[in-house]
């Protein structure tokens, strides 16, 4: 009889659960028991938290929509008493005891924020302030300026070069478009030069200019089967005016 009433002074009696939101978005749990707490909560590596010698009482699960918690389980279980907090994301657990030892309040809290009347410490980082945004701005008005100025002397340079821009497939060496032979010893051939094109008669012994022809840039557009074809009219008409007559034509 006296073991038995030993055993019944030494478990303690959950007396009132209460659960709440904290304003920054977090839990609070507020346990009040019947006999003054002599021990010491024991919190494992899951957040599951544990209390020695407690009387049974009914289970109870509260379920959140917002905070760091999903769920929070308290029950009791071969005469503990068990709180297994569930979470997606890491949280933290700040427990506070009342001066007599019988009211318990844990607090569970993201780790993303500061808990309330905690003073920072010396060596804490320092959070991002107005001057950290003025040097990106500083930083990225200087990379504009420098783009601004790579692009001004590329237009310079292109405007320096007009012929080379105008005429990118002529320049200052001679270009043979076109080769025609006109029987077994002539050839009729074309020589461009920037935008002339000078049409020469070719032989074994000797080479004939026969006429130069200003090219029309405009006229690229057109087909170039087209092309040929008329500067082979073109060529046969000089060439019946010129002092070589008709005979190769």
């Amino acid at each position: 009889m006296l073991a038995f009433s030993s055993w019944c002074c030494a478990q303690n009696v959950l007396q009132q659960i209460q659960v709440s939101s904290l304003e920054h978005a977090g839990v609070a749990l507020n346990l009040l028991f019947k006999n003054p707490l002599n021990q010491t909560p024991k919190i494992a590596s899951d957040q599951t938290i544990t209390l020695q010698h407690m009387t049974p009482f009914a289970p109870k699960t509260q379920r959140f929509d917002q905070g760091p918690l999903r769920s929070l389980d308290i029950y009791a279980k071969d005469g503990a008493l068990f709180i297994v907090p569930k979470s997606a994301s890491l949280f933290s657990v700040r427990a506070k005891l009342s001066a007599d030892r019988t009211y318990l309040r844990l607090e569970f809290l993201p780790l993303t924020l500061t808990p309330l009347n905690t003073t920072p410490q010396p060596n804490s980082t320092p959070l991002p302030s107005k001057r950290d945004d003025g040097m990106l701005w500083d930083y990225a008005w200087k990379i504009c300026l420098v783009l601004g100025f790579l692009l001004l002397v590329l237009w310079w340079l292109k405007r320096k070069n007009t012929q080379q821009f105008l005429f990118p497939k002529v320049g200052l060496e001679p270009s043979v478009t076109f080769i025609k032979p006109l029987d077994a010893t002539h050839k009729l051939v074309t020589v461009e030069v920037r935008n002339q094109l000078y049409l020469i008669l070719l032989n074994a012994n000797q080479s004939v200019v026969l006429d130069k022809i200003t090219l029309d840039f405009s006229l690229k557009n057109k087909d170039s089967g087209r092309l040929k074809e008329d500067l082979m009219e073109e060529t046969k008409e000089r060439l019946r005016h010129s002092k070589l007559k008709g005979s190769y034509v």
